[in-house]
């Protein structure tokens, strides 16, 4: 009898647990009738009043109120909910502006193709974006792509013959993490371009080139080998970061 007890006992803590709402996932909103409770090391953050969603970083752990029906003419509470910590929240569209945690962006900044290609260490990453973002950017565009045919420095996607690689080592994909970290840190929002007009790092002809030993460049559009190789980066890039 013991025993059952404690398998039992077991059995609801293992379903509490995984009632936890992942990482990124949703956790309140209006009509909304799933869980409201984050995983360990995130909050609930108020995106709008159809979306709440868990985020990364301290904070309650449950979804605020959908709806708030006043019952007394009482004044309003003279605090406020603390904002979010400066690296947390997506930008949003609102009419014909961007928003960040409900406020209005303001998209201020450049491009950094070299902060995750030229071999920076984590100290110098943080040292660039904390540069760009004391001198008022708040944005970045960088390259999430390097296509290769020799192996060397920081690469993404290698090529032989029409079969690619993806690294997903120290030197690839997990070196992205490291400039992602950085930007989060200095509350820098990052634009990824996962591909190149051009032929610099690769860009869409290395895929024409590779796959159907072409130089047609337009073909990067038409070809399903090509849309297909490259829909399969782009998929791999995002699951893994």
């Amino acid at each position: 009898m013991k025993h059952l007890a404690a398998v039992i006992t077991l059995a609801l803590g293992c379903r509490s647990a995984l009632a936890a709402v992942p990482l990124w996932g949703q956790c309140g909103g209006i009509n909304y009738a799933g869980d409201t409770t984050c995983v360990s090391g995130a909050y609930c953050l108020v995106q709008n009043d159809w979306y709440h969603q868990c985020v990364p970083g301290a904070g309650p752990t449950t979804a605020a109120p959908t709806t708030q029906v006043p019952t007394t003419t009482a004044a309003p509470p003279t605090t406020t909910a603390a904002p979010p910590p400066a690296g947390t929240g997506f930008v949003q569209v609102s009419g014909t502006r961007f928003t960040l945690n409900g406020s209005k962006y303001t998209v201020i900044g450049g491009n950094s193709y070299w902060v995750g290609l030229t071999g920076l260490g984590t100290a110098d990453m943080n040292k660039a974006f904390a540069d760009i973002a004391s001198a008022g950017g708040t944005t970045v565009r960088t390259w999430g792509f390097n296509e290769v045919t020799s192996q060397s420095g920081n690469w993404y996607q290698s090529w032989s013959g029409s079969t690619p690689t993806i690294n997903t080592g120290s030197t690839g994909l997990q070196n992205f993490d490291r400039v992602i970290t950085a930007a989060k840190a200095n509350g820098i929002r990052l634009i990824v371009a996962l591909t190149n007009n051009w032929a610099d790092y690769g860009g869409m002809d290395v895929y024409v080139r590779q796959i159907l030993n072409s130089g047609n460049h337009d073909l990067f559009y038409t070809d399903e080998r090509v849309k297909t190789a490259f829909k399969n980066y782009w998929r791999r890039f995002v699951l893994t970061l």
